[in-house]
């Protein structure tokens, strides 16, 4: 992620799991009204559907996050 980028100002969900590593720099997660500031090392779970939206909130550096999103298809 960019520095400052995000995903918008909306919260959003979708279907499915997910799961993420930051890797490089820190990234900001809001999930329903809480957020947290996670750094390098910091993973977190998130169950679906939960409103959520992501941040990076440095001007200056990037943000490598390993981003892991599992949906289960009907049939």
């Amino acid at each position: 992620m960019e520095p400052g980028g995000s995903t918008g100002d909306e919260l959003y969900t979708h279907d499915g799991e997910e799961a993420g590593l930051v890797i490089e720099g820190e990234m900001k997660l809001t999930v329903d009204a809480e957020s947290w500031t996670l750094k390098h090392g910091d993973s977190f779970p998130l169950r679906q559907p939960r409103p959520h939206r992501f941040s990076n909130p440095s001007r200056e550096n990037r943000a490598v996050v390993l981003w892991v999103n599992c949906v289960t298809v009907a049939g």
